[in-house]
């Protein structure tokens, strides 16, 4: 396919993420993939594209691109203002939620997160760079996939995937006035995230127990896409507690020495030697996933049908904004 838009200047950290990888942790890979799949999930449903199209995930700051083709693209996730630049100088906001109409030659600028963390931003026929282990994700620690297994740089040059371009544009001509919001983004107030209690949660002191539902935590700066470090009051166990490296996956608690939790994201290893002591529920990971350094949130411990009931919810909410977003305009 031929170059759809180039990167005039780059983000903190924008990289090419779909589902991941799952299926092959076994062989050391991890699952990878959007950090918040449920903005990069609308994203590609509102310009036409199955779930496992690529998007351009930007993390606290984002891209300005220029355009060389007409494009249908949608935004989701954190509110980085972004807006397009046409000829002749002008400039409009670009809608978020909703399919919406780029034409060549125009100017799409991101700016820093407003509210929330990551940004998600698709393009109808997806993003298309070569898939590797079955997945155009990008895992960084690995230099593998995406684009040339790293973040985008200044020059980089993109291309798109095949579409039906007439029906993608009459989608976001249809789209005019409308928007699809699936969830709040964090706030500065706090959030709350739900979790399972983990293998390890038992051994915990009857204190520390307590203060996990009842202390706030604060993700720290020295947080990426394997885990967010976070500051709280100091955990204990019981009793010194030393185990094997055992599985883990998104939105595994641990607790290593230092007292401090590690909430693990996307890019975590299959396994990890810290005590599990909890698991953010998969409703919830989303927006554990819109939250950046310095955000406060605490934590509320549910039962596994709770959380079986949140995820079966959230996916009722999910088709039923999608398919909102597909009705014709004059039914809406």
């Amino acid at each position: 396919m031929s170059v759809v838009a180039r990167v005039i200047r780059s983000g903190l950290m924008t990289t090419v993420q779909d589902l991941g990888r799952p299926g092959t942790r076994h062989l050391g890979i991890p699952c990878g993939g959007a950090m918040d799949r449920l903005s990069h999930r609308l994203a590609n449903r509102l310009v036409g594209n199955p779930d496992t199209a690529a998007t351009l995930e930007m993390t606290l700051a984002g891209e300005v691109l220029q355009w060389f083709q007409d494009s249908v693209i949608a935004v989701t996730g954190a509110d980085m203002a972004a807006e397009i630049q046409g000829p002749g100088e002008r400039r409009e906001a670009c809608p978020q939620g909703r399919p919406v109409s780029v034409t060549a030659g125009s100017v799409l600028k991101f700016g820093v997160a407003r509210r929330g963390c990551r940004t998600y931003l698709s393009i109808a026929g997806g993003w298309d760079v070569p898939v590797v282990i079955g997945s155009r994700s990008t895992l960084l620690r690995s230099e593998l996939g995406g684009f040339n297994g790293r973040a985008l740089h200044a020059g980089d040059e993109l291309r798109g995937g095949p579409h039906e371009v007439e029906l993608a544009r009459k989608s976001a001509e249809a789209a005019t006035g409308w928007f699809v919001r699936l969830q709040d983004l964090p706030s500065a107030a706090g959030t709350q995230l739900r979790f399972l209690p983990g293998t390890h949660f038992g051994l915990l002191n009857v204190e520390s127990q307590r203060v996990t539902e009842q202390a706030g935590f604060v993700v720290r700066s020295e947080s990426d896409r394997m885990g967010y470090r976070l500051s709280g009051p100091p955990l204990c166990f019981r009793e010194p507690c030393q185990i094997r490296s055992e599985a883990v996956v998104s939105g595994t608690l641990q607790l290593p020495p230092d007292g401090q939790l590690l909430m693990l994201m996307a890019d975590c290893a299959p396994t990890g030697g810290y005590p599990r002591i909890g698991h953010i529920i998969s409703a919830d990971l989303s927006l554990a996933a819109q939250l950046k350094p310095g955000d406060r949130f605490t934590l509320r411990k549910v039962s596994q049908e709770m959380a079986l009931d949140a995820a079966v919810l959230q996916e009722r909410q999910f088709a039923a904004a999608v398919r909102l977003a597909m009705l014709p305009a004059c039914s809406r």
